[in-house]
């Protein structure tokens, strides 16, 4: 081994060293409750802590773990882990095995933050060699004093993996802070453009397609440099158009196009598994909460032009100074959930990284002109549809609104969220900064770290402890396959943190909070006047106004049985922190009065009660639709409200054309539905789990339709597939099991 081998080894090792002690420093006091907590404050976070851990679980459980009904019971429902964090989620399998899921969440947090910085390194190593902001034969000469260059580079890496809007993402949206991929991708992008062979290509590919395992968000950034980068290498080549012709001439991978086409190929290979998960969930969904919204929406996430340079509102340092507040840029925002506090505004560059950035941009011009033109792109972005400064609506209109056009990248409804982009060109202009001053003076090397520090630090980084109430444990030690009701579930944030628990007792739960929530399964577990679980508990946890009437209550009783049957329902959980104490009393005197519940364990924070057993009738039953009593039993497809009130008679409109219905076991196998057709001669193909059932012609107005069908499973689930999905077409208003 020579000796410049053995520095280049012990350099990289110290560089990882050091920025796992910068880890560790700005998420204090995470380390003295590495087993106890996890970073973050109330809301997002708990959903990430649920993907982790559902992600273990989903394997014990033979589930599938991107699209189950261990959520959203009975219907099921996308998890986190579709739209967020999958791989971080797997990578921690081994270590949730061996030191738990709060561990684990923690190793995989500190790891983003070393890889995102150690990546960095690696990069701007790469880019300042390549734009010879040092000779490159200079510096491998083994008596070059490698350590301005070294410190540089560092420091490039420190500025984007500890930059505010990073650790502000780190408290709230674990997707965004996995950014350890991100430097890798332009790495070798970089390089599949530059140097001859396939394996930069591929290895371009592989990373852009993990982001993809990651964030679509993230993947989406990339695509939007790559454009950038390629249009920019373009316009390079016309410059030198004899020379570009050679190469666009050359064969196999002397050719840039062919090179490119390789790395798009793997992206598009690694990702694919991925891109067909999505599909399925738009199969089942329909894909329509995937929406483009309105710039309105879009208008109120953005950032104020000044708030780059306006100090963050957790902000360490300015916390304690005269730090300027100014509205809509640091001291408030527009829309209620974008507060000032909020992760997504924590985008101060920071003044000392703004003057390495110019620093770098004034020093080497030409050289470091792409990179300034990307954070330029990216903050416009970031700007929204129409510029704000100074909480001033200039009514200049920006190129979002453009890109608000583009598949994919319309999506993104959170322009604030092209803010992480602006902070990765800046570091690497900053690096290119502190080269010449370190050139200059060594010393200077650690003022630059110790301000780029303090002006993204927040201490004491927030902290959230994730606590097991016993029952969980013991929930766990039971083998039949329930579902659990948490209480309170009609406030996200705790819908989040209760979903946690899943990991521990693995049975299935109703409610839940993931990334995005489809518009069926918002409006059957959230918006539905269902007995009991929807409507009854929505107005005594407080998400709804008014009080449950005597009429009410006696319809929650008669309803009793058929729900908890339904639902599989054995354990109620009480969280008392999560409510007012007068809210607590109410819902514990419904549980034991209306439900029938049993106190199985209190202990001060939390009361466990068991429910009633309860079991489907096998006898004969009529289902009448139209009432609210039978709501549970319609899936996805269907017009709750208003109801279909057509020649005296009444039902629920398909608004799908799937629309599905759940019916229990019973001992016979003869069904009859009552449907109204707005047409005749209309054709309807009914299936039951799955398998083809009968093919029926619709006569127009309300008929009874006979069909035979077994119904062995616990739930049985009918699918009603119509030639149409317009609305006020089909409507059904009872199901009979004779």
């Amino acid at each position: 081994m020579t000796r410049l081998t053995a520095l280049a080894r012990s350099e990289h090792f110290l560089v990882l060293l050091s920025y796992t002690l910068v880890a560790l420093l700005t998420s204090f006091p995470l380390a003295a409750q590495f087993l106890t907590h996890i970073p973050g404050v109330e809301g997002d976070v708990w959903s990430y802590l649920w993907a982790l851990g559902w992600a273990r679980a989903s394997i014990f459980l033979d589930a599938n773990p991107f699209h189950t009904a261990y959520v959203f019971y009975p219907l099921g429902g996308a998890t986190q882990l579709l739209w967020a964090t999958a791989l971080p989620s797997f990578a921690s399998i081994p270590l949730q095995l061996v030191f738990g899921l709060v561990p684990a969440f923690n190793f995989m947090y500190l790891a983003a933050s070393v890889l995102t910085g150690y990546g960095m390194y690696l990069l701007a190593q790469y880019e300042m060699r390549n734009r010879r902001l040092l000779q490159t034969a200079e510096i491998e000469k083994q008596t070059f004093d490698r350590r301005p260059f070294c410190l540089a580079t560092f420091i490039a890496g420190l500025a984007f993996a500890f930059n505010a809007l990073r650790l502000g993402y780190g408290i709230a949206f674990t997707n965004l802070f996995h950014t350890e991929f991100i430097p890798f991708y332009v790495l070798f992008l970089l390089k599949t453009t530059r140097a001859r062979g396939w394996k930069n290509a591929a290895l371009a590919g592989l990373f852009f397609g993990l982001n993809a395992y990651v964030d679509f968000q993230s993947a989406a950034f990339l695509a939007l440099f790559t454009a950038l980068w390629l249009t920019y290498q373009g316009a390079r080549a016309l410059r030198r158009a004899p020379r570009a012709w050679t190469a666009l001439r050359a064969r196999g991978a002397r050719n840039p196009i062919l090179r490119v086409s390789v790395l798009g190929v793997v992206a598009a290979l690694v990702a694919l598994p991925m891109l067909g998960v999505v599909l399925n969930d738009f199969a089942i969904e329909g894909g329509n909460y995937i929406r483009v919204f309105p710039l309105k929406y879009s208008a109120e996430r953005s950032y104020d032009a000044l708030s780059y340079f306006a100090p963050n509102a957790r902000s360490a340092l300015y916390q304690s100074l005269p730090a300027p507040r100014v509205k809509n840029a640091n001291a408030s925002a527009a829309s209620a959930d974008q507060a000032e506090l909020s992760p997504d505004r924590q985008n101060f560059l920071g003044f000392t990284l703004l003057a390495l950035a110019a620093f770098g941009v004034i020093r080497f011009g030409r050289k470091m002109l792409f990179w300034a033109g990307v954070a330029l792109v990216f903050a416009l972005l970031s700007l929204g549809p129409v510029l704000h400064f100074a909480g001033n609506d200039t009514n200049i209109p920006l190129p979002f609104a453009l890109v608000n056009h583009i598949p994919i990248l319309n999506n993104i409804r959170i322009p604030m969220r092209y803010g992480m982009m602006v902070f990765f060109s800046a570091a690497l202009l900053a690096g290119a900064g502190a080269l010449t001053l370190l050139q200059w003076r060594r010393w200077t090397a650690l003022p630059i770290i110790g301000l780029l520090l303090a002006e993204s630090l927040v201490l004491p980084y927030p902290t959230l402890e994730f606590r097991v109430p016993r029952i969980y444990e013991r929930i766990a030690q039971t083998s039949d396959d329930i579902t659990v009701l948490e209480i309170p579930s009609f406030n996200w944030r705790y819908a989040a943190q209760n979903a946690a628990y899943q990991a521990i007792h693995q049975k299935r739960i109703l409610r839940a909070y993931t990334n995005r929530i489809a518009p069926d399964l918002a409006e059957y577990f959230n918006l539905r006047q269902t007995p009991l679980v929807v409507r009854s508990l929505r107005i005594l946890e407080g998400a709804e106004e008014g009080v449950l009437t005597d009429a009410e209550i006696a319809q929650d009783r008669a309803a009793l049985d058929d729900t908890l049957a339904f639902f599989n329902l054995r354990y109620a959980i009480l969280h008392r922190k999560q409510l007012p104490a007068e809210r607590v009393a109410q819902i514990d005197a419904y549980l034991r009065a209306v439900m029938r519940a049993r106190v199985l364990d209190d202990d001060g924070e939390v009361i466990a009660y068991e429910l009633p057993r309860a079991n489907f009738s096998a006898a004969a039953r009529t289902l009448d639709l139209a009432s609210n009593a039978t709501l549970m039993y319609l899936g996805r497809g269907w017009q709750t409200e208003p109801l279909a009130d057509v020649d005296g008679s009444q039902g629920r409109y398909a608004q799908a054309a799937r629309a599905q219905i759940y019916a229990p076991p019973t001992n016979a196998a003869q069904w009859a539905l009552d449907l109204y057709s707005a047409q005749a001669n209309a054709p309807l193909q009914i299936q039951v789990n799955a398998a083809n059932a009968a093919e029926l012609e619709l006569a127009q107005g309300w008929r009874s339709y006979p069909f035979a069908a077994p119904l062995t499973q616990r739930l049985n689930l009918l699918q009603l597939i119509f030639n149409s999905a317009a609305r006020e077409r089909f409507a059904v208003g009872a199901l009979e099991l004779k």
